[in-house]
């Protein structure tokens, strides 16, 4: 009998302890930042841009929100790729200056790519308008 009430207590203890470590990661993330650990799927949450739809020569302001675990985020279009800051757990933040080109396509795809420690990645791939 006692044992079976010691590994209830032990059980009982090891179950408030994880809800209690959970509860502590949750409070440091940054707001919309989703908890995830090193073995779940990293996930890109959201994707903002300022101005939405930006004309040649302008900055533009680009925030990526994705899952605690995600380690690094790339933008990619066409050939080019950049490597976006992380800023916090799940928030990476650029600011890029888009060419002014005479001659350029008013429809390009930015593809999203987030990177967890171990390799494994997930991407999103946003349509962008130049006006």
């Amino acid at each position: 009998m006692k044992t079976n009430r010691r590994a209830r207590t032990l059980f009982a203890l090891a179950a408030l302890i994880g809800s209690l470590a959970a509860a502590a990661r949750a409070d440091v993330l940054p707001q919309g930042v989703i908890y995830a650990s090193d073995v779940e799927p990293v996930r890109i949450t959201a994707v903002a841009f300022d101005p939405e739809h930006p004309s040649a020569g302008d900055t533009v302001r680009a925030q990526i929100t994705c899952t605690s675990n995600a380690a690094a985020v790339t933008a990619r279009v066409g050939s080019i790729v950049v490597n976006v800051p992380k800023k916090a757990p799940g928030i990476f933040q650029t600011t890029l200056q888009l060419p002014s080109l005479p001659f350029y396509s008013s429809h390009q795809d930015v593809v999203i790519t987030a990177i967890r420690t171990d390799g494994a990645k997930t991407q999103r791939t946003i349509s962008v308008d130049l006006r």
